[in-house]
């Protein structure tokens, strides 16, 4: 009977220490899935540079690495990263170019300044999901006018639904969807809002609360609620 209690502890010992392996393994793999957007936010803005013409260079697409995290000090980028609690950092080396990318952001670019006017004239919005939405106008009350803006919207948006999937596609190794893509841009087209602009804020959840606690969110005070449209003060 002794004997079988001493095979029963060891049973026991080995069977807690292979749970607890199976645990800490587990625990190791989730933190290497877990999701990086943090290149992702830095290719939007590059991207979003290239838009408005500010810059003439695309983004390059690079593999992870193993190296320490960036620090992050703006309200987007502490917000993106709390979609991430164990983010990785990025190399620099070249993943793959995409000529599908340029083509469209070319496209956008042409029709950056047209766009920028109607968003100036409250007549399209920028949704949470990084899409334009028509807004109700004084500017488009001819038909002929209101067509041509609606054609517009429509090139636009069939080209950032085009960018996203892009570039979705190029990170596919990372495990990053559409979706994700869809809130980087909208977070970073919200910060690069002008005022008088017409803007739906994020969902609730950590980007919301980080806006809050910026300076736009303490402007926009009673008007700061999850997925609500705002004039940028």
């Amino acid at each position: 009977m002794k004997h079988m209690r001493l095979l029963a502890a060891a049973l026991g010992v080995v069977v807690l220490t292979a749970v607890g392996c199976v645990i800490r393994t587990e625990h190791r793999i989730d933190a290497h899935i877990r999701l990086d957007i943090r290149h992702i936010q830095d290719q939007a803005e590059q991207v979003l540079d290239f838009v408005e013409g500010r810059t003439d260079a695309l983004p390059e697409f690079e593999e992870a690495a193993a190296n320490g995290p960036e620090e992050t000090t703006s309200w987007l980028r502490r917000g993106l990263h709390m979609l991430n609690p164990m983010p990785t950092a990025h190399a620099s080396e070249l993943r793959q170019s995409s000529p599908r990318v340029r083509e469209i952001a070319e496209n956008m670019r042409q029709n950056h300044d047209e766009v920028s006017r109607f968003k100036r004239l409250g007549c399209f919005g920028e949704t949470n999901r990084g899409l334009l939405e028509m807004r109700e106008c004084d500017a488009l009350s001819v038909p002929e006018d209101r067509n041509a803006a609606q054609q517009l919207l429509a090139e636009e948006n069939r080209d950032r639904k085009a960018l996203y999937q892009e570039i979705a596609r190029l990170n596919q190794e990372d495990n990053v969807t559409v979706a994700t893509v869809e809130r980087v841009y909208a977070l970073e087209r919200l910060r690069r809002a002008n005022a008088g602009e017409h803007v739906q804020l994020p969902p609730a959840g950590d980007a919301f609360e980080e806006l809050r606690e910026s300076n736009l969110g303490r402007r926009l005070g009673d008007q700061l609620q999850p997925n609500a449209w705002v004039v940028i003060p």
